[in-house]
């Protein structure tokens, strides 16, 4: 499996309904695990397509055809959960990651890197995440209602996206891939 990015989370957390959101973090083994001292498999839960093509699609269902296209696919570079005592898994913890990302699907273009977090909320999952790319960093910021909801506006953004709005929705392609895409408005 290239970059399979499922459910983040442990067991724990999936009682507590985070499972939800279609975020999750499990070790590399695909074993829930209580601590951060195993290896961690975290990153991007996006729209399952068919292919590449249908992802384009319902992005312009989305937001429309204006604008400027970027896409990338991401690398999970590390991981970590962070618990805060002293209840299990629940509102106020939350999980990291970062991803190197690339241009190309068979990640031989490297163009920047992302960092991200999601916070659990009472009955939502808030995520703020900066991708470093080629002319800037891109900043998204939303809320996560339901694991349907992985649309995320773009919140702004520094050199050429200093400026910039937009629209930024991770997609699950077959075999497991993901691939990030912004629509950018400026």
């Amino acid at each position: 499996m290239l970059h399979r990015r499922t459910a983040l989370f442990s067991a724990a957390a999936l009682l507590l309904g985070v499972g939800l959101f279609g975020v999750s973090v499990l070790p590399a083994s695909g074993e829930p695990t209580a601590s951060t001292d195993q290896r961690l498999a975290a990153g991007w839960d996006g729209v399952r397509v068919a292919s590449m093509a249908e992802a384009e699609r319902r992005m312009d269902a989305e937001a429309g055809e204006d604008g400027e296209t970027l896409v990338f696919f991401p690398t999970e570079t590390g991981a970590a959960i962070v618990n805060i005592p002293p209840a299990a898994f629940g509102p106020g913890d939350f999980v990291l990651f970062e991803d190197q990302l690339y241009t190309d699907r068979a990640r031989s273009q490297p163009a920047g890197f992302d960092s991200v977090r999601f916070e659990i909320s009472l009955s939502t999952l808030n995520t703020e995440a900066t991708f470093k790319v080629p002319g800037g960093k891109i900043r998204v910021v939303g809320t996560q209602f339901s694991a349907l909801d992985t649309t995320f506006p773009i919140t702004g953004g520094t050199g050429e996206y200093r400026d910039a709005g937009g629209v930024f929705i991770p997609f699950e392609l077959p075999n497991g891939d993901t691939a990030l895409i912004f629509r950018i408005i400026r």
